[in-house]
């Protein structure tokens, strides 16, 4: 096609066409979304926007800006095309004489415009909606997981939308089939005219048209769906929309990123990063086969798509994929129920009847549906089945299990009351805590009352609290006596007949009706905080260390009373008669009888060979010696007085004599003659023998 102003000029026309038809299809759907429709929940009046409505309203909007800048661009392809024409007629009038031929660049203003748009506007209009529309996925993501979570009472929040349903079903579906078909019309007959060299820029805005005609098949499908029984497409097509929308702001910007390392030709249009690759198979699903062919004949080095083969697949790719189809739904009329599986058939969103295992056929997805539980051992964490009611099991890698070591698990402390040992009189109740490792083994019994018993992803949610809520009734009648010692079995028995009643049990009296079967709940562990598990250990270590000095006192007791009496049971034999001896005394004994029980006494004493014993001989071997030396001076005395009495003058002359033979002993006597008269003595006071006598160790001195 040549490309010439009009050529241009029609491109522009279609551009501004999509742009309003782009604003009407976004402004009809976003006017639907948030008027919404009210719905009177107990007595309350409540007005529900349709979230999946608002999102692919405001999506269509931002696809309003690929349009509008396609149609700068392409007004700017006429202006260049006008102003090419108008210079080459000047050229061929004036020739090369003309005085405008060394300015003819400086001439060519548009050119260098249109230039400058395709290297600065498509890209940062490119940037600014990929901006846009990961802001826009990230806003309506975080507020669709709200509408389809669960509030602090565990309620469904998108019950709200559900109860809605029937007064927003009609208009949602006719606004959907009317956007679907109108945007893909659209979208066919614009990416037809991009097979043109000189409009491939409009695979952009069909990309955009056949992205509001997917908004409305998401919403047709979403509320189809419903119809045949579940809710699953419309409940969470309120996240999908967004993270669509959020993968195609991402390529985008990968798009853009390639674009700045992509070799171009000279002459060639440059294809701006919005240009959707996705949404350009989807506008022209005919591009798809022939992206495969010219693949397989780059691969193969052979022009596949020129055989007959090829053109015939070509010919009926549309008519295989819908039988493809065709079978591929027809296939949902069989359903294989596992051993460990029950199955529940549900017609029109009804329940018709349980299944057991085997082959099961039915009406096509989604007019029938057989929904599989399984009937094994629920509740399993790691391979290990059981649900915890309170502290986890230690983890596998922990190489040690003490009451004082990290288990790296969470623990949580119930509880219980005090060890009858450690209660205090002056006070009332006393309490303790303990952490208990109480798993939950079940399975599902009876299908259809799981299936009813609460959504999917709260039923093990609701029947851990409502099990943790007994257990902690049980804990609260029982002792640290009965968790740590034998009464854990009976305990352990009470906690499975209670949390059995509590989930399986009527409705009107309190229970679940859950239609499961307890298989096991016992404690499996138990000990105290790791804090007070040291001081636990502290007690142990002094009674230990009370037993230690007990038993010391015991070994110096006996050892005293060895030492004192030989051995012990003597000892305590000696100190028994002595204990009766001060009794005696206090019962005022006659003497007699006191004087008999100490020498029974003194004779246990003397044999039994202790300490107490050898004092008392030395004590009698030291009276002995000094009563003979008393008695013998005495007798002596008794000598010398019958000897003075015989001849005093003799006795007292032999007293004299030796008295003074004691005295003078070791004195020198100096004789000196009467007749001499103040005489002079000379003494040689020099020592003979200063070192005494060697033999007798005496000195040879007078003393």
């Amino acid at each position: 096609m040549k490309s010439d102003s009009r050529t241009y000029a029609r491109a522009t026309a279609v551009c501004l066409m999509g742009a309003g038809l782009q604003l009407a299809l976004g402004a009809i759907l976003l006017i639907y979304g948030l008027m919404g429709a009210a719905v009177r929940i107990d007595d309350k009046v409540f007005v529900v926007q349709d979230h999946t409505a608002i999102t692919g309203g405001y999506f269509i909007l931002i696809g309003l800006t690929v349009w509008i800048a396609l149609a700068v661009v392409f007004d700017q392809h006429r202006r260049e095309r006008l102003e090419a024409m108008e210079n080459e007629a000047l050229d061929q009038a004036g020739g090369k004489a003309s005085v405008f031929e060394s300015a003819a660049e400086d001439l060519r203003v548009n050119a260098r415009r249109l230039a400058w748009m395709h290297r600065f506007l498509l890209p940062g209009v490119s940037l600014g909606l990929g901006a846009a529309l990961l802001t826009l996925a990230y806003f309506r993501y975080t507020s669709g997981s709200a509408q389809i979570g669960f509030d602090a009472a565990n309620k469904d929040n998108f019950s709200t939308f559900l109860a809605a349903r029937p007064a927003l079903r009609g208009w949602a579906m006719s606004l959907a089939i009317g956007i679907a078909v109108i945007g893909f019309i659209f979208a066919r007959f614009v990416s037809g005219m991009a097979k043109q060299p000189v409009w491939s820029n409009l695979r952009g805005g069909a990309g955009y048209a056949v992205a509001a005609s997917l908004v409305g098949v998401i919403i047709l499908l979403g509320h189809f769906v419903d119809l045949a029984g579940t809710d699953v497409l419309l409940r969470y097509g309120v996240i999908a929309l967004p993270v669509a929308i959020g993968v195609l702001g991402l390529e985008i910007y990968l798009s853009f990123l390639l674009n700045l390392y992509r070799p171009r030709k000279a002459g060639e249009t440059p294809r701006p990063a919005f240009d959707s690759p996705v949404l350009s198979f989807v506008a022209s699903p005919d591009r798809i086969a022939k992206t495969i062919g010219d693949a397989i004949s780059y691969q193969f080095g052979v022009d596949v798509s020129s055989s007959w083969a090829y053109r015939l697949l070509s010919r009926s790719i549309l008519a295989l994929v819908l039988m493809g189809g065709v079978v591929v739904w027809l296939l949902t009329t069989i359903s294989v129920i596992a051993p460990n599986e029950r199955g529940l058939r549900v017609r029109y969103g009804a329940l018709v009847e349980q299944l057991g295992p085997g082959l099961h056929f039915k009406l096509p997805w989604p007019l029938e549906t057989i929904d599989r539980e399984s009937t094994s051992l629920a509740g399993s964490e790691d391979g290990v089945p059981g649900v915890d009611l309170a502290t986890a099991a230690p983890k596998r890698e922990t190489p040690v299990i003490l009451w004082t070591n990290d288990h790296k698990v969470e623990e949580f402390p119930v509880v219980v009351q005090a060890s009858r040992y450690a209660k205090d009189a002056n006070v009332g109740q006393d309490l303790g805590l303990m952490i208990v490792e109480i798993p939950l083994v079940y399975r599902i019994e009876n299908v259809e009352k799981w299936d009813r018993f609460a959504s999917p992803n709260s039923r093990e949610d609701l029947i851990r609290a409502r099990a943790r809520r007994e257990i902690l009734i049980q804990l609260a009648t029982l002792t640290e006596d009965d968790l740590v010692g034998a009464g854990r079995v009976g305990a352990s028995d009470r906690l499975m007949k209670a949390v059995d009643a509590a989930i399986n049990g009527p409705l009107d009296k309190g229970g679940l009706d859950a239609g499961v079967k307890v298989e096991f709940v016992a404690i499996t562990g138990v000990h105290p905080p790791k804090d007070a598990a040291k001081k636990y250990e502290e007690v142990v270590s002094y009674q230990q260390n009370r037993e230690e000095i007990i038993e010391s006192g015991r070994v110096a007791e006996i050892g005293l009373l060895a030492n004192a009496a030989g051995n012990a049971d003597t000892a305590r034999r000696i100190v028994a008669e002595i204990n009766a001896l001060v009794k005696m005394r206090d019962d005022k004994k006659d003497d007699a009888t006191l004087a008999e029980q100490e020498v029974k006494i003194e004779s246990l004493i003397v044999t039994a060979g202790g300490r107490a014993g050898q004092v008392l001989a030395e004590a009698r071997s030291q009276r002995w010696a000094r009563h003979m030396s008393e008695r013998g001076q005495a007798e002596g005395y008794n000598a010398r007085l019958s000897a003075y009495r015989a001849n005093p003058k003799l006795y007292m002359a032999g007293l004299y004599f030796n008295t003074l033979t004691e005295v003078m002993r070791d004195a020198r006597v100096f004789l000196v003659s009467d007749d001499v008269a103040g005489g002079q003595i000379n003494l040689d006071l020099k020592e003979l023998d200063t070192g005494g006598n060697v033999l007798t160790g005496q000195s040879s001195q007078p003393k």
